[in-house]
């Protein structure tokens, strides 16, 4: 976890308890006070990082708890998106094995194709008089 994620957390635990160093006390739990509370500026936690996935989820269920409201995170729409975003991680990264294994398989085709019109080519240079050998297994 980096330094400035466990910053963005301990402000966000001083605030559930109530006790705040930058911001005044009883103050709403949100994005921009998290942010002002761990010395950072107003919109430095922002929705579209997908790394404060889990940190903005946890305030969103901090500030319902102080408000006195349910909070489900199962179907919070930043866990969906953070959950998205890994799955097209793994597409991608599926998708470069495959192209690359493709490429390879062509290759040997091409190669085998190749051999395959050599040979054909030797035969018929030689008039079939290459000697088959025959190989004793003892």
């Amino acid at each position: 976890m980096s330094k400035a994620l466990v910053n963005l957390n301990e402000a966000l635990n001083r605030l559930i308890i109530n006790t705040p160093i930058r911001v005044p006390k009883g103050s709403k739990i949100n994005n921009d006070t998290v942010a002002l509370e761990a010395g950072l500026k107003r919109g430095a936690v922002k929705r579209s990082r997908p790394e404060l996935a889990e940190l903005l989820d946890n305030i969103k269920e901090a500030e319902a708890k102080r408000l006195g409201k349910e909070y489900s995170k199962k179907s919070s729409k930043i866990v969906m998106q953070n959950e998205t975003l890994k799955l097209k991680q793994q597409l991608k990264q599926l998708q470069e094995k495959y192209d690359a294994q493709l490429s390879q398989i062509n290759s040997l085709i091409f190669e085998n194709h190749r051999l395959k019109r050599e040979n054909q080519f030797l035969n018929e240079e030689n008039n079939n008089k290459i000697i088959g050998f025959k190989i004793n297994k003892n």
